[in-house]
C-alpha cells in the first residue's frame, strides 16, 4: 500500500461519517494506522450497542492492486469462528430432540481408532467444549488447485499434515482444544440430519438469520465478494483458500454485516432469534464440565471488569475476532485479509473493552 494512498484516505476520514460516536473515530484512526503498520491490507469492523447494529467500518484495502477498499459487506473466512457458527447448527438439532448432549457419539461412516480410553465417554457436550479427550488442535486446510479430501479421510489423517483423529486422554477430564472433536460432531451432524453439512447450516442457520452472504465453504458467490488474503509480507495469496473439509471447524466465510447479525442473535437478553432459546444460549456462554473458559463453542473471560465471551479465527491470509459483552448487550466484529491481524485485532479489541469499562465505571458511580 503506498504512503500517498493511505495518506489520500486518512485525510478523507471526517467525510466518511458524521462524527459524533468517539469509539468509532477512535476504532477507524487504529484501523487505518496499523493496516499500514502490520502489513494486513485491510480489516472489517462492525460494533453492536445494546442488542443493535450501530455501524460497520471498512478500514484499508480487500485487494490492493485492484484499490478495492473493505465495506461491510467484503467476505473473509473466519477461522475458529466457524466453531461457534456451527455449535448452532448442533443445538438446534439438540433441542428438537435429534441429538442428545450427554449421550455417546455413535457414527456409521467413521470410527475412533481402539485405544485404552473408553469412546463412550465421547458426547456432543465435550466436543462442543474441547473436553472429550481427542486429538489434533486445527488444521491448515488446502490451497486452490488442491483437491480437499473427503470428511472421513479427514478424520484418519489427510489433513495436510495436521494429523489425525484419535483419543488421546479420559472423555471428560480435562481442556484440550480439539479442532477434530469439532470434524467429529461435522459428522454427527451429517449422519443426523441426512444432509451435508454446509447445505444444513445455510438451511437452518444462516438463512434464518439473515446471514445471506455467509456460507461454509468457497461458493461462486461469496468467492466473488471476497477480500483476497495476503501472508505476513504482505504478499497476496491464492483466492479461494485455505479450503477445508473441516468446515464446522475452520471454513466459514462470512461479512462484517453478517457476523453481526450472528453477534445479535448471540446476546440472548437483548430479543428473540428464530434458531436457539435464550436458555439454550446461555448454557453455551457458561462454561462447560472440566473448562473454566470455555462453554458450547464459546470461549469465556473477564477483561478489565467486562466479562466477556466470543471466538477467534487464525487461518494464513485470515484473522479475525467476535466479542460479546452479553450483560451490556454490545459486540465487536473485527475481520482481517492478513496473516498479520493479531497486530490489528489487539489494539482494536482493548480500545473497545476500555470503553466499555469506562461507560460501566460511571454508571456504578451515578
Amino acid at each position: 500500500m503506498s504512503v500517498a494512498l493511505v495518506s489520500s484516505v486518512l485525510a478523507a476520514l471526517p467525510l466518511l461519517h458524521g462524527g459524533g460516536d468517539a469509539l468509532r473515530e477512535e476504532l477507524e484512526r487504529l484501523g487505518w494506522e496499523l493496516t499500514e503498520k502490520q502489513h494486513v491490507p485491510g480489516v472489517g469492523l462492525a460494533l453492536v450497542r445494546e442488542g443493535k447494529l450501530a455501524w460497520t467500518l471498512g478500514c484499508g484495502f480487500a485487494d490492493l492492486a485492484a484499490e478495492r477498499e473493505v465495506s461491510g459487506s467484503t467476505v473473509f473466512n473466519i477461522g475458529s469462528i466457524s466453531k461457534t457458527v456451527a455449535a448452532w447448527g448442533l443445538m438446534d438439532m439438540v433441542e428438537e430432540g435429534k441429538l442428545v448432549l450427554d449421550a455417546p457419539v455413535r457414527l456409521e461412516r467413521w470410527q475412533l481408532p481402539e485405544s485404552s480410553f473408553d469412546a463412550a465417554g465421547v458426547t456432543l457436550r465435550r466436543l462442543l467444549s474441547h473436553t472429550a479427550g481427542l486429538s489434533l488442535h486445527g488444521y491448515p486446510g488446502f490451497w486452490p488447485p488442491h483437491a480437499i479430501p473427503s470428511l472421513e479421510a479427514s478424520l484418519s489423517g489427510d489433513t495436510n499434515g495436521a494429523g489425525d483423529v484419535r483419543l488421546e486422554a479420559v472423555p471428560g477430564t480435562r481442556w484440550k482444544y480439539s479442532g477434530g472433536g469439532y470434524t467429529l460432531a461435522q459428522l454427527l451432524l451429517e449422519e443426523t440430519s441426512g444432509a451435508g453439512f454446509a447445505e444444513h447450516m445455510r438451511a437452518k442457520v444462516l438463512a434464518p438469520l439473515g446471514m445471506t452472504h455467509s456460507a461454509y465453504g468457497w461458493t461462486e458467490e461469496v468467492l466473488a465478494a471476497a477480500a483476497t488474503p495476503y501472508d505476513e509480507r504482505g504478499q497476496p495469496l491464492t483466492s479461494g483458500g485455505p479450503a477445508f473439509a473441516e468446515l464446522a471447524a475452520a471454513g466459514l466465510q462470512t461479512t462484517p454485516e453478517d457476523l453481526a447479525r450472528f453477534a445479535i442473535a448471540s446476546l440472548a437478553r437483548f430479543g428473540a432469534n428464530p434458531v436457539l432459546e435464550p436458555a439454550t444460549i446461555e448454557l453455551m456462554q457458561s462454561p462447560a464440565p472440566a473448562s473454566s473458559g470455555y462453554g458450547l463453542g464459546y470461549e469465556i473471560r473477564d477483561e478489565q471488569g467486562v466479562h466477556l465471551v466470543g471466538h477467534g479465527g487464525a487461518n494464513q491470509g485470515w484473522m479475525a475476532q467476535l466479542v460479546l459483552a452479553p450483560e451490556s448487550g454490545d459486540a465487536l466484529v473485527i475481520l482481517t485479509n492478513g496473516t498479520n491481524g493479531n497486530a490489528l485485532i489487539r489494539p482494536l479489541e482493548q480500545a473497545w473493552i476500555a470503553s466499555l469499562a469506562a461507560r460501566k465505571a460511571a454508571q456504578t458511580a451515578r
